[in-house]
């Protein structure tokens, strides 16, 4: 139920801004992978959307590695009827689970947000910078967006930017 409120107050606020912003802009809402794989979310998700007339090319929801070993079949089924709705979606603290890098390939998304523990001590530790260079190449030759999280200082978001990372989340942002 609390997947559904968020939903839906986070679509009302999107739909209200969208007349007024002056660029355009993606709602990212996070979603469990318990939810995502009901119908009744999916019932829900169509007529939030419906209600509140978002655009579902402005919506984003954010899931994590948790739902593929939930179950799979499910997921994927679920993860399709999103996207052929037309909302996106984000592959969130990526790297904090246990999901195999087949998923990635498997199943439908749009964005890869690389989990903030890759990117402390990227500065000192060769061994990470080359885990998070592997991931975005890999996330890039998948045509995924690559979102890393927990960009705290000027060297990392320069090393993000060097390896051609799309976008950072942090207190240094």
């Amino acid at each position: 139920e609390l997947d559904k409120m968020v939903l839906g107050k986070a679509c009302e606020q999107a739909a209200r801004w969208m007349p007024i912003s002056t660029e355009e802009f993606i709602c990212s809402v996070n979603v469990s992978g318990r939810s995502l794989q009901t119908d009744a979310y999916l019932t829900h998700l169509t007529e939030t959307l419906r209600q509140t007339g978002l655009l579902p090319s402005r919506l984003q929801l954010e899931i994590t590695e948790g739902i593929f070993m939930q179950n799979s079949r499910n997921a994927l089924e679920s993860i399709g009827k999103i996207r052929n709705l037309g909302v996106s979606l984000a592959l969130d603290d990526f790297g904090s689970g246990y999901a195999s890098f087949g998923y990635l390939a498997d199943f439908d998304l749009n964005q890869l947000k690389i989990d903030r523990s890759f990117l402390s001590d990227l500065a000192s530790s060769t061994k990470k910078q080359n885990v998070v260079r592997g991931i975005i190449a890999l996330a890039n030759s998948l045509g995924l967006t690559v979102v890393a999280e927990g960009v705290e200082n000027e060297a990392q978001l320069d090393f993000l930017i060097h390896e051609h990372c799309h976008g950072a989340q942090g207190f240094f942002m």
